[in-house]
Parts: structure tokens; C-alpha cells; sequence
């Protein structure tokens, strides 16, 4: 465990009162100097400038003792990161309100070159094999991935990067003592594990409320060069992480969709605003300038390629659906087949690399 200044501490111990604000901190370092003499003075000035239940944290925390903080960072295996460190992310400086400390899993948080992959947490399969197959690409070109441990596609996102055997970033909206949802516990050690990081500015015991996620939001982009964004309703907060990248003048790219899918309400929104497009990891690449331009290297077959060896029952389905994916429902009156012998050959044709299922039972050739 890493040996903290004794400013150090006192600047843990004002991240360690909940209800005190990155403003509020801001305000009262800026009126007392150090953290120390806000801690040691608790006079009414610092209730003035935090409020009067921030102030009566402080108060506790001092009563303690701040020291007491570092035995609980050791006990859940976590230590401080600082601006001034040299394993802060060099990033995350550069943005108008940077944390004023991190609590920190695993290894240093994240390099210069890395992409935050966010999206919905009602994901459909498409957005969510998008998700893996682009957060992987990115981690075989030795691109870091950051998102936000959330169910969907930030889950898929980090699946991707560790099958990619890349490093990858998870950013929590709770304290560093637990993870949100339970069920990616294991995830979670699977991304330390990796050579990757779990960090949070919110501190020991902090819930995942609802107001915490947009503040968290800010430093998913902010860690990153670039912010993909899968899938999102009109509404979703994912638009917050989209809307934080660009106000930090970041790169801001997103994934289409159906256009009727209301999960493609936000990407859309965010391509007719003037984000750039996304369809595989190749174009993040590129467009970053992290890998030359290069000419795609496969022509698409032809339909009669795309048919090439198939008959029957299969050959029938795979003709049905060349101009455009099919519902089950279609394929099944189309060709006459049961439902039974019908989704009995869907998942072989799955299963040979011919098929991908879609949302609302929706059946496509591969690409």
C-alpha cells in the first residue's frame, strides 16, 4: 500500500464526507489553502461554504480521525489517486471539474489512448454483440476500453475488451467498497485482474442513487479521447456521458440502428447533431489516427457468393432474407416449414456463422 502525504490524508477525508460537492471541496480549498487547516479549523466558515450537514460530516470524520480512512482503503484493497500523481489519468486534468481525488482498484486508471463504450442498460442482442465485437477490436489494437459497470451494454463493453485481451476501465457510481450491480462482482475482479482499474470519486458506503451516475458521467468522457455510444432512448442518460465528451472537446462517435428501434433514438440523434459514425473498431481507429487509412481489405459477396453451397430449407430462408432481415413470423409463412423445423434451422444457420438473431425475433444474414 502506497505511503500518503500527510495532505494527502486530510484531501481524503473531505472526499470522504458524502454530502460534500466537487464545488463545495473546490470553494473550501480555495478559501483555506489546505485541506488540513479546513479540517483542523472547522470554524463557521466552513459550514458557510459546505452547509451544515457537509459540515457536521467533517466534524465526525475529524472526531475519528482521518487516519482511520487508510484502514479502510486497505481493507478493500484500494488506494488514492491525486492530480498531482503521476498515475492519474492525464485526461481527466484537462476537463473543467476533475475529480479532486480517485479511489482506485487495480492498476494506474487509464491510458491517452482510450474510448469510453457506452449505451443502454435495456440493450437488445444487436447492440449488445455490437458492443463486445467493437469494444474487442479496439482492445486487440491496444486501445484501453472505459465504461461504466452498468448491466447491458457497458457489461458487454468490458466483456469485449477482456476478450480482447486488452486492458479495460470501469468507472462506478457508488463507493469503491462495493459494486453496483451485484451480479458483475466477478467482472469486476476479472478487469483488475486483467491489468485493468475500478475507480469511483464517491466515497466508502456511497449508494448508486440516481444523481450520482450523471456526476459519474463526466469522468467516463473525461478519461477518454473518444466516447462511442451504442444504444440509448430519447431520454437516456447515456446522452449525459455523449454531452459531457463534447463540452471536454472530445471525439464523440455513435452506432446506428433501425431507425424505428427506440433504441436507436439517441445514436441517431447524436449522428444528425455531427457525431461520427461507428460500424466496427476500424473506424474509431482510423478516424483517431491511431492506425493508417486503409482500404477495406474484403469486397462484400455477391448474393449468389452468399448462397453458395446452401439448399433446401436453408437455402430458402438465407434467399428471404438477402434485401432485408426477416421476422420469424415471415420466415415461417414464407416457406411453409413448422415453427419447430423453422427454429431448428435458424439456430444451426446461428451457429454456422450464417445468421444473427435481432431484437423483437428478427432474423438477418451475418455480415
Amino acid at each position: 500500500m502506497r505511503a500518503y502525504t500527510h495532505e494527502q490524508v486530510y484531501r481524503l477525508a473531505l472526499q470522504c464526507a458524502p454530502s460534500l460537492t466537487w464545488r463545495q471541496q473546490r470553494a473550501l480549498l480555495d478559501a483555506y489553502g489546505t485541506a488540513e487547516a479546513v479540517l483542523t479549523r472547522m470554524d463557521a466558515g466552513v459550514e458557510e461554504i459546505a452547509g451544515e450537514k457537509a459540515a457536521r460530516e467533517l466534524r465526525e470524520i475529524r472526531r475519528k480521525g482521518a487516519r482511520q480512512l487508510i484502514q479502510r482503503l486497505e481493507d478493500c484493497g484500494a488506494r488514492m489517486c491525486y492530480p498531482e500523481d503521476g498515475d492519474y489519468p492525464a485526461l481527466l486534468r484537462e476537463i473543467a471539474d476533475p475529480p479532486h481525488a480517485l479511489f482506485l482498484r487495480g492498476t494506474p486508471a487509464a491510458d491517452e489512448k482510450s474510448v469510453a463504450v457506452v449505451g443502454s442498460r435495456r440493450d437488445t442482442r444487436y447492440g449488445r454483440t455490437q458492443a463486445f465485437n467493437i469494444a474487442k477490436g479496439l482492445a486487440q489494437a491496444g486501445v484501453t476500453v472505459v465504461s461504466g459497470l452498468a448491466r447491458g451494454i457497458d457489461t458487454a463493453a468490458h466483456e469485449g475488451a477482456l476478450a480482447g485481451g486488452g486492458r479495460t476501465v470501469a468507472v462506478l457510481g457508488n463507493g469503491i467498497d462495493s459494486v453496483y450491480p451485484e451480479e458483475n462482482g466477478d467482472l469486476a475482479r476479472r478487469i483488475i485482474d486483467a491489468g485493468g482499474a475500478v475507480i469511483t470519486e464517491f466515497p466508502f458506503g456511497a449508494e448508486p442513487r440516481a444523481f450520482r451516475f450523471p456526476i459519474r458521467n463526466r469522468i467516463i468522457s473525461g478519461i477518454c479521447a473518444a466516447t462511442l455510444l451504442i444504444e440509448g432512448h430519447a431520454q437516456s442518460g447515456t446522452m449525459i456521458t455523449a454531452g459531457c465528451a463534447a463540452e471536454q472537446g472530445r471525439e464523440v462517435f455513435a452506432l446506428p440502428g433501425q431507425v424505428d428501434a427506440p433504441g436507436s433514438a439517441a445514436p441517431l440523434a447524436l449522428l444528425r447533431d455531427g457525431a461520427r459514425i461507428c460500424t466496427c473498431a476500424q473506424d474509431i481507429l482510423e478516424d483517431m489516427g491511431w492506425t493508417p487509412r486503409q482500404e477495406r481489405a474484403e469486397k462484400a459477396p455477391s448474393p449468389e457468393e452468399r448462397l453458395k453451397g446452401l439448399s433446401g430449407f436453408r437455402r430458402r430462408i438465407a434467399e428471404l432474407m438477402l434485401e432485408e432481415p426477416r421476422r420469424f413470423e415471415e420466415l415461417a409463412e414464407e416457406t411453409g416449414i413448422s415453427t419447430e423445423e423453422l427454429s431448428a434451422e435458424l439456430t444451426l444457420m446461428e451457429l454456422d456463422g450464417l445468421v444473427e438473431p435481432r431484437a423483437g425475433r428478427i432474423y438477418a444474414l451475418k455480415q
